[in-house]
């Protein structure tokens, strides 16, 4: 919304948001980030939530999730010269710099050729945690690489920088996947568990969030704007406005095949998330006017959630943002 507004008072409500989030760390609170390793590290584990509790695990993807709005403020009030918020974005910086590097081990890297890599999933949970060992979902990845990429332009540092740079070469190069009837991408939610297991609107979005974080706000520039125009072209394939419905349908995955249809809100649980695409508007006007009835939808529902109001501002952000 700060975004959005220019107005300071959204930095105000989000700093105490963020101070109480880092005193919720796995090691603040005492809690096991490994089951039985006795080990608390400074970030946030899933308490066991996607194994019955079985196993606490720390998701590069919460991990980035958590840290990309943290570390756009430290970027906002650098880049902005907010005097006033340096000493609270130096103490978001340095934390934010414990919980990155704990994903950031040579064994949990792999080289894939000369120029380009991935992040795997920590080893500890084999066995148990789907991604332990294995190379990296891209959703999983793309927004904690976001994250990594902002601390290395707010530091000028290039900690992070080379595995970025293989990694996007690594999705551009050998994911992503072209839909030449619709001058569009897509590609698998794991490739290396099902290759036609086309991403999820949702998931998606997660995944080209931290792409254009990185072009836009950390400088990689491994994705062109042709590139960025196909990824906006998605929207136009996923979204359906009808002349005859006031209502735009959505589908559930980014590439249509049999069992892709175009469903209500009522229908499909990721309509509103369509909205997350709505950043892409910079790269093509025309999505934000078959979005719009999405919002107009979002915004008058009873009991917006925390993902309702976040997308509200994604899309009057980037609205502001075109005009």
């Amino acid at each position: 919304m700060y975004k959005a507004t220019g107005e300071e008072k959204y930095l105000e409500y989000f700093i105490p948001q963020a101070t109480y989030i880092f005193t919720q760390t796995d090691e603040k609170l005492g809690i096991e980030s490994f089951t039985g390793l006795g080990v608390s590290l400074p970030a946030w584990s899933d308490r066991g939530h996607y194994t019955s509790g079985k196993f606490n695990y720390i998701y590069p993807v919460h991990t980035g999730m958590i840290l990309m709005p943290i570390l756009r403020f430290v970027d906002t009030v650098k880049k902005n010269q907010l005097e006033e918020y340096y000493t609270v974005a130096d103490d978001f910086l340095e934390k934010s710099s414990r919980a990155l590097a704990i994903h950031n081990k040579d064994e949990m890297w792999v080289d894939l050729s000369e120029t380009e890599g991935f992040y795997l999933g920590h080893p500890y949970g084999k066995g148990i945690v789907s991604e332990a060992n294995q190379i990296g979902i891209p959703n999983r990845i793309f927004a904690y690489l976001a994250a990594a990429g902002l601390y290395d332009k707010i530091t000028g540092k290039t900690e992070y920088t080379p595995r970025i740079t293989k990694s996007l070469n690594y999705f551009k190069n050998y994911l992503l996947k072209y839909d030449k009837e619709n001058d569009a991408y897509y590609w698998s939610y794991w490739e290396y568990a099902n290759k036609e297991s086309w991403e999820d609107v949702s998931h998606a979005a997660l995944t080209v969030y931290g792409i254009y974080i990185l072009h836009e706000e950390a400088g990689f520039s491994t994705f062109t704007e042709k590139d960025f125009k196909r990824f906006s072209n998605i929207v136009h394939k996923i979204v359906k406005v009808s002349k005859l419905d006031s209502q735009p349908k959505v589908m559930q995955n980014i590439h249509q095949d049999d069992k892709s249809k175009y469903l209500s809100f009522e229908e499909n649980k990721n309509y509103f998330t369509a909205l997350h695409w709505s950043f892409l508007g910079s790269y093509d006007e025309t999505i934000l006017d078959e979005l719009q009835g999405i919002y107009k939808e979002l915004s008058i529902q009873n009991k917006p959630t925390v993902t309702s109001l976040y997308n509200i501002g994604l899309y009057l952000s980037t609205v502001n943002k075109v005009k």
